[in-house]
């Protein structure tokens, strides 16, 4: 990874998803396998080679300041006046990218994924954001009734989707925000046709977004996720 590619890791939600966890700590320092989510990011970041990293925060962002304070002494902490949504809380970290490219990530979002190639494609098409995605097949829960007018056209028994889906981080170059709330796909869709989509075919996500992804996450054998 290029030098001047700077990381910024977002951690500023209240975490309603993950309560009562969140009760107490703020949701970059809710662990899986006894080791906090913010992390498993950290080291992500710098086994890609991304050094320069400054984690955004604002609930219970005091707590999360002392402790990578004392754990990460070498990341920035931004405080945040206000939430401000998933693309708006960036507006804290500007300054601090300055003019640089810069990988932006959840906080709940663990990945072996390698960013030489979605960055080799943020740089090739000229895009101002571009999303890391993956395929995600899910199967309904009940059966797709096909109806015509008041007739059955057709019965499909729990049929299963594929739909591509964003993974929560991105890269960006050049974007202008203002203290406003705006969240990640409002900001995307306000800058196509200047958005490329990376599509990742072998890279493993963990989701730890709610409990119950929380309670998989911890049954996983997450130390082999390295790039």
């Amino acid at each position: 990874m290029a030098h001047f590619v700077k990381g910024v890791v977002l951690a500023a939600g209240l975490g309603t998803r993950l309560r009562p966890l969140t009760y107490f700590v703020p949701k970059a320092l809710v662990s899986v396998g006894g080791k906090p989510l913010v992390d498993y990011v950290l080291e992500w970041l710098r086994l890609n080679g991304v050094k320069d990293v400054a984690v955004v925060g604002y609930y219970m962002q005091d707590v999360l300041a002392r402790y990578l304070a004392e754990r990460h002494p070498d990341i920035a902490f931004i405080r945040s006046r206000r939430l401000l949504g998933t693309a708006g809380q960036l507006y804290y970290v500007m300054e601090w990218v300055g003019g640089d490219d810069a990988v932006v990530v959840n906080t709940d979002v663990l990945t072996n994924l390698e960013l030489s190639a979605p960055f080799s494609l943020h740089k090739s098409s000229g895009a101002k954001l571009t999303i890391v995605a993956y395929r995600l097949r899910q199967q309904m829960r009940f059966g797709a009734l096909h109806v015509e007018g008041e007739r059955l056209a057709a019965w499909r028994e729990k049929p299963v989707s594929e739909y591509v889906t964003a993974a929560g981080i991105y890269i960006i170059s050049g974007v202008k925000l203002g203290e406003e709330y705006l969240d990640m796909d409002a900001l995307a869709q306000s800058l196509i046709p200047h958005v490329a989509v990376y599509v990742a075919k072998e890279a493993q996500f963990v989701d730890v977004g709610t409990l119950e992804d929380l309670r998989k996450a911890a049954a996983l054998p997450l130390s082999p996720l390295k790039p």
